[in-house]
């Protein structure tokens, strides 16, 4: 019955074709009389309107080709697609006893693997930042049409379409513009990291990139900054904390705001539910459980700032600028830092005595006084 109808339906159709072939032939004809009464009774006008017309549509060719053009320029080529591997990274000063005393960096970022970050972030950004990762070539047609949806809803830009190998290569080459021309740079670029690197590699790179907010850079620097401790060991809730950051690290550090942030990382563990990535027992225990910052990634380094500021001096005039803050160094100084913290302490102790005394004196001046 099924295909009894189908077949009656083609019949109709092939049967409309030599009318619909006819029509079109006619109103072409019809259009083609048109044009030559009207240059026939008004020769100049139709002459400028054709003018006009050749101008517009060779201007806008020349500007199509222009711009798709342009997009190819200031783009990286193969070869500083090849070094996106290499990250800035701080320079290290050890003590006398070869123990962590400070770090100077242009980017507080700590390089680990993939397999030295907890399970817990990569799913918690996957839920938030890319459900797609793992199907998509570069960029998801299905979450930029989403997004569009939704701006459109809104009427303002209240979601992003950008995957996570877009948002590497904003990080890595782009301006942060937000304009047609550079979104399609970010598209061809996303498109050209996914033929260099696999999908391990671009989610390693992001992140060992990406910012997440009070200076830290990358997931380990991250933790080791909000929670004293490695990437590897980031529960459920520390985890979506963190990857609640990325979408706007200035307003949901929780050093910033502590509320946002538990509201933003609410919002990653819900995903992460929708998503499958934990279940609803956890789901309840990560959503109760408080945030709890500890910072053991510059707990030392406000001591020792003078002593610090003169080796800076130092291997920057011997190395350069860039080496010192960008290129890792390790540097070994003569410096005690238990000695140190001890001398401070005990000069920050006389200056209190010293403070307290002070202010006795004065409080005799003025008891004496009154009698």
């Amino acid at each position: 019955m099924a295909r009894t109808a189908e077949h009656t339906a083609v019949a109709h159709l092939l049967q409309l074709f030599p009318f619909m072939k006819a029509t079109f032939r006619g109103t072409l004809a019809e259009l083609a009389r048109e044009w030559r009464n009207a240059r026939a009774s008004h020769p100049r006008l139709v002459a400028l309107v054709a003018a006009i017309f050749v101008a517009v549509s060779a201007g806008f060719t020349i500007g199509g080709i222009w711009f798709f053009t342009s997009l190819g320029k200031g783009l990286p080529d193969t070869d500083a697609l090849h070094r996106m591997t290499e990250m800035d990274q701080a320079t290290a000063v050890f003590d006398a006893h070869d123990q962590l005393a400070f770090t100077i960096y242009k980017e507080q970022r700590i390089e680990v693997s993939l397999s030295e970050v907890s399970p817990n972030l990569t799913r918690a950004l996957l839920a938030t930042e890319d459900q797609r990762f793992y199907q998509h070539r570069g960029f998801d047609l299905v979450r930029i049409g989403s997004a569009a949806l939704v701006n459109l809803r809104h009427g303002r830009r209240a979601q992003g379409g950008s995957t996570i190998t877009q948002q590497l290569a904003r990080q890595s080459f782009l301006t942060p513009d937000k304009t047609l021309h550079r979104k399609l740079q970010e598209l061809i670029l996303a498109a050209r990291i996914e033929r260099l690197y696999t999908k391990d590699q671009i989610l390693e790179l992001y992140l060992n990139k990406v910012y997440f907010g009070d200076g830290l850079y990358g997931a380990e620097a991250a933790s080791r900054g909000y929670f004293g401790k490695h990437a590897s060991e980031l529960t459920i809730t520390e985890a979506a904390t963190l990857a609640g950051l990325v979408k706007s690290p200035s307003a949901y550090a929780p050093t910033v705001s502590m509320e946002r942030a538990t509201l933003r990382r609410n919002v990653v563990l819900q995903a992460m539910l929708d998503n499958g990535a934990i279940d609803r027992d956890a789901w309840k225990k990560a959503r109760a459980t408080k945030i709890a910052l500890h910072d053991t990634l510059r707990a030392s380094e406000p001591h020792g700032q003078y002593f610090k500021e003169q080796v800076r001096r130092e291997v920057v005039d011997r190395f350069g600028w860039q080496r010192v803050y960008q290129g890792a160094l390790r540097v070994f100084s003569t410096m005690d830092m238990s000695t140190q913290i001890a001398a401070e302490k005990t000069n920050t102790d006389q200056r209190k005595a010293s403070e307290a005394n002070r202010a006795a004196w004065k409080k005799r001046r003025r008891a004496a006084a009154k009698e």
